[in-house]
């Protein structure tokens, strides 16, 4: 499809991000790459880069006014979301609205809606004070969850077993929480699994269900992903119309939205959905499986183009396991890597890699391809593992 020079903004220049600004330049679209300053591989990789906190609502849209944008998204963060569909509601371009993207990013709005809309999701209540998250748990007969409503990648999420713990956790979900909101909710027991949905014209066009690795319990950070899911065939009619009554009690229009279950004791249940592509490499696993460049659509879509797929959507089992450490410092030697399978470094040896906010350092993804959903989730694991094992760390400040 040739787009012309469509004028393409996206928001965030992290590692995240680069697939999106490279698929959108070769697209053949003029890509503005909103940021604060900072070593961001985006950064660079942008035809024009603007300097902005993206979580400036006012700024993002007189940037995007004054430049004529055609098009506006971004990928695996939530905190500019806001931004983005003010500037859909003014600019009237695809996407979703101001009000529909605010359900997306606060947890509290999210959770009211899918209760209006008999969705199913974990009990929950919004929480003032410390006190209340006690009465909360009282009433419960398992563990419950305390979580900031508008933080992502599981920073300030708590696990509450015993009452002990919870004074302690609503201050770290607080600390976390930008609008000062907090959330309790039940914890479920259960295999956390997740699905990618095609959203066109508030619509489902498509769904993509896919298993997760994540770190232990309570955050649940996402370190991996595989498609298709080993029990696709059982959980497609459990969760498809879950999915369609999700898309319209959020509004959610012309994206790729992130949608994280849990499949409990009760079934299927939504822990978050967002309408934005997931992160971890969702975008790569996804498109790998169905043989769609997940960016590329997610860009199309952004600029009001409907998407068109294959008669016969390739069907090509493969997963992604990040390469991450605890530690900052200096790489004297990466890990160990064989030829079998496709290795993604971001740094190369000498150079000086740091934590992030969850005190992770990702030093790239392995890609293992194959034929069984059990098999390749395993041999990822295993590689990165080993990779992780055998890198070698010089610690210190820069």
């Amino acid at each position: 499809m040739k787009l012309g020079k469509n004028k393409l903004m996206i928001l965030g220049a992290a590692q995240s991000q680069v697939p999106l600004i490279k698929t959108a330049k070769e697209m053949n679209l003029e890509v503005h790459v909103c940021s604060i300053k900072g070593k961001y591989p985006g950064i660079s990789a942008a035809d024009v880069f603007h300097e902005v906190d993206i979580t400036d609502i006012q700024n993002i849209y007189q940037i995007a006014k004054n430049q004529k944008i055609d098009g506006i998204l971004t990928t695996a963060t939530d905190i500019c979301l806001e931004s983005i569909g003010y500037v859909v509601d003014k600019l009237n371009l695809s996407g979703t609205g101001l009000e529909n993207s605010k359900a997306c990013l606060n947890k509290i709005i999210m959770k009211q809606r899918f209760s209006s809309n008999n969705i199913p999701t974990p009990n929950y209540i919004e929480v003032k004070s410390y006190q209340d998250a006690i009465e909360f748990f009282q009433k419960q007969k398992s563990p419950c969850v305390l979580k900031p409503n508008d933080s992502s990648s599981s920073r300030g999420v708590t696990k509450i077993e015993t009452l002990q713990k919870i004074e302690k956790a609503y201050s770290k979900a607080l600390e976390f929480s930008t609008s000062g909101g907090v959330i309790i909710e039940e914890w479920l027991e259960g295999e956390e699994f997740g699905a990618q949905a095609i959203v066109v014209n508030n619509e489902l066009n498509l769904l993509i269900i896919h298993s997760d690795i994540t770190t232990p319990p309570p955050q649940r950070i996402p370190i991996g992903h595989g498609c298709p899911h080993p029990n696709e065939k059982t959980l497609f009619p459990l969760i498809s119309d879950i999915v369609r009554n999700a898309i319209k009690a959020l509004g959610i229009n012309n994206a790729i939205c992130n949608i994280d279950f849990i499949n409990s004791t009760k079934g299927p249940q939504i822990i978050e959905m967002t309408c934005r592509m997931g992160g971890t490499h969702l975008p790569e696993v996804c498109g790998e499986y169905l043989g769609i460049n997940l960016y590329k659509l997610a860009i199309e879509l952004s600029l009001g183009k409907i998407p068109t797929y294959s008669s016969k959507l390739t069907k090509s089992t493969n997963a992604i396991h990040n390469l991450i450490i605890p530690t900052s410092g200096y790489i004297r030697k990466l890990g160990m890597m064989d030829n079998n399978h496709q290795w993604h470094i971001y740094p190369k040896e000498g150079d000086y890699v740091t934590t992030n906010a969850s005190n992770l350092v990702e030093i790239g993804y392995v890609h293992v391809k194959g034929t069984n959903p059990v098999d390749v989730l395993k041999e990822a694991s295993n590689l990165a593992g080993v990779f992780c094992d055998t890198i070698e760390i010089k610690e210190g400040i820069k």
